[in-house]
């Protein structure tokens, strides 16, 4: 899943349970950030408590977040 023209990338992997947010931390729209969260509520995905892990970036100094399954909140 793509948001924010590209600004904000989500991957989900259920197989391999591998669930991760690639984000722009400098040029994103908080905005847009709040609706993907709330998205991946629905779906039942959550972000992991960043003290949980060391904060990691990729190769373009893009922010990796990782994603854990939670109870999924029902559409308002």
């Amino acid at each position: 899943m793509v948001a924010d023209e590209g600004r904000i990338r989500i991957f989900i992997d259920a197989e391999s349970e591998d669930y991760r947010m690639i984000t722009n931390p400098h040029d994103h729209d908080p905005k847009i950030m709040k609706e993907a969260l709330v998205f991946l509520k629905q779906l039942g995905l959550e972000m992991v408590d960043q003290f949980e892990y060391d904060e990691e970036f990729d190769d373009d100094g893009n922010v990796i977040t990782y994603l854990c399954e939670c109870e999924p909140a029902v559409a308002a």
